[in-house]
């Protein structure tokens, strides 16, 4: 069967700290359906930051995961002319595979409103559009709070536009969203931390951080993957149900909420598809299979943590001694040497490389407790540096039978 040609619309930030990691989790999804999926390109759209932000992003992104051979374009800033590079290429796109191309928008709708502008006919050259974004009724998340919605709001005139003229449009709705994308930490970092793909690792790595930022904000031990889901409706379709919703689209409700206005089909101005996935658990199948079928096609792909792919073994040795308890960078490289993990000779700006190493990759945190010469820096093992560790163990366990073989093997051949 012929691949689906998408384009991913999206205002990924996953880079900047604290900034959600939902539109990383589309297309890393969109990588690893290569088998029905061919992603032609990223365009890049405002929302959780500057449409510049989203660019360095997925340019980053696709870098470090071996798919820079995807073309990233340029979007509209917020304020801007709608024309934009990534409206350009969606018309090149609409024009090279006419009533083939999906869109998939899960960021704010500029763009394709450029697409638009540029050629009025480009409703009719887009197989389908699928969207995530706008709610149906007040979106509660966690304890009950109020979201906003943040991907139709954000440019309520050109959302307007889109989905009173657009063709073939579904909708994953906030709303439809929300019981079914929901990650618990736990479940996140076990089912990717635990592969032999280093894709597992990398998006652990690369995405875990946002469970901090929810328990932070909300008191929460889960996240969401909203965007996922409209990614996954392309290809798995028959997951979700379908229902064709008259909409009354206006402008004003669109700022005001990202309000759909639900109507009878005598008042609307569209009918669009709001599709909700039937079990929230087949559908986190789906993520997790993508995300761990991904070919990381770079020689950096160093994320597995199973032993093979770190440089030294003081870093599983840091871990536990970090298990125990949190530690300041001298009293722990003393415990290393008390505990007999380390030679009393190691070179400690080694060390000190290994510990920003590995807070880097997200297995430690660290805090200052003060300022100038005295100041102290704690450092403290993270959810994923536990995981790393538990890896650690399976690894070496393995390592130690291989090691004892091959100095059995050195011994017959004296």
């Amino acid at each position: 069967m012929e691949r689906k040609k998408v384009i991913c619309d999206c205002d990924n930030t996953a880079y900047f700290p604290g900034r959600p990691m939902d539109d990383a989790l589309a297309i890393l999804y969109l990588l690893g359906s290569s088998d029905d999926i061919e992603l032609l390109g990223i365009c890049c759209n405002y929302g959780n930051g500057t449409s510049e932000e989203s660019y360095i992003s997925n340019t980053r992104l696709l870098e470090e995961t071996g798919y820079s051979h995807i073309p990233v374009l340029r979007g509209s800033e917020q304020g801007d002319a709608s024309v934009s590079d990534s409206a350009k290429f969606i018309c090149e796109m609409a024009d090279l595979y006419p009533g083939e191309l999906v869109y998939l928008g899960i960021g704010s709708l500029g763009n394709l409103y450029g697409a638009y502008l540029l050629d009025k006919d480009i409703f009719d050259k887009i197989a389908q559009i699928v969207l995530m974004g706008g709610i149906t009724e007040p979106l509660l998340i966690h304890d009950g709070r109020h979201l906003d919605e943040l991907n139709f709001s954000v440019n309520a005139h050109a959302s307007a536009e889109v989905l009173s003229r657009g063709k073939n449009i579904s909708i994953i709705t906030g709303n439809n969203c929300l019981p079914v994308s929901e990650m618990p930490k736990d479940e996140f970092l076990e089912k990717l931390c635990s592969s032999d793909n280093p894709a597992g690792m990398y998006i652990a790595q690369k995405c875990g951080y946002r469970f901090k930022t929810k328990e932070i904000v909300y008191g929460a031990d889960s996240s969401y993957a909203w965007d996922a889901v409209a990614a996954a409706y392309i290809n798995h379709p028959e997951k979700f149900t379908d229902e064709h919703v008259p909409c009354l689209i206006s402008e004003n409700e669109l700022g005001a909420s990202g309000h759909l206005h639900p109507c009878a089909e005598d008042q609307a101005n569209n009918i669009i598809n709001i599709p909700a996935a039937r079990s929230r658990t087949e559908l986190q199948e789906i993520f997790y299979s993508s995300w761990l079928s991904i070919d990381m096609n770079t020689s950096d792909a160093n994320f597995s943590c199973k032993g093979l792919y770190l440089d030294k073994l003081i870093q599983p040795c840091i871990l536990i001694e970090l298990s125990v308890e949190p530690s300041y960078g001298f009293h722990l490289l003393q415990k290393l040497k008390d505990d007999g993990y380390i030679e009393k000779d190691l070179d400690p700006a080694g060390f000190y490389r290994n510990l920003k190493k590995m807070e880097q990759d997200g297995y430690l945190t660290s805090e200052s407790n003060g300022k100038g010469p005295r100041a102290r820096r704690t450092f403290t093992i993270t959810d994923l540096g536990r995981q790393a560790l538990s890896n650690w163990q399976e690894s070496l366990r393995r390592y130690e039978k291989h090691i004892s073989h091959i100095v059995d093997g050195i011994s017959s051949v004296r």
